[in-house]
């Protein structure tokens, strides 16, 4: 039996509309905007992406757009190629072909229609990491889920206040 790739697994969740938040953030402009950061990565984590590239999009068999794009990292310039599979009101998944998965969740809470959640799930391999390493990276990718999240969140709020989300 081969031994499994190391890898690293992390999620991060956050309400949407937390008490105070101003203005309160409807299911369709999450969703909006979430299919803006499809297409323009860098305006929703502009600390980490430079800029993204839209190589096709597509529909696959069962109605769902599929985006193939490069995102460029502003640390290294780094190109990465992802497919963006978009599941309407639910989930994006950001497929690398290294292995690595990404998904973008929005949820309902049980408060009603203003009571909703966004979880990102990450997983990343890291052929030949220690024990020691997986471990550090785990917790190094627990932070920046959070700040992934959280940062998605106002990226929304600003583009609704601005009038770029309707």
């Amino acid at each position: 039996m081969t031994k499994p790739v190391p890898a690293t697994h992390n999620a991060y969740t956050a309400h949407i509309n937390p008490a105070g938040a101003s203005p309160i953030l409807t299911m369709d402009q999450v969703w909006a905007a979430l299919e803006q950061k499809v297409q323009h990565a860098e305006w929703f984590v502009a600390g980490a992406l430079k800029s993204t590239d839209v190589l096709s999009v597509e529909t696959d068999d069962q109605g769902h757009r599929v985006t193939t794009r490069e995102v460029v990292f502003v640390e290294d310039n780094r190109r990465i190629r992802e497919v963006c599979t978009e599941y309407p009101k639910l989930k994006v998944e950001f497929k690398q072909p290294c292995g690595g998965l990404v998904c973008n969740i929005v949820s309902q809470g049980p408060g009603g229609p203003e009571d909703l959640c966004m979880t990102y799930t990450f997983q990343y391999l890291h052929p030949g990491a220690s024990d020691e390493e997986i471990k550090e990276l785990t917790e190094k990718r627990a932070k920046m889920s959070k700040m992934a999240v959280e940062g998605t969140i106002e990226a929304i709020r600003k583009m609704v206040q601005d009038g770029r989300i309707k």
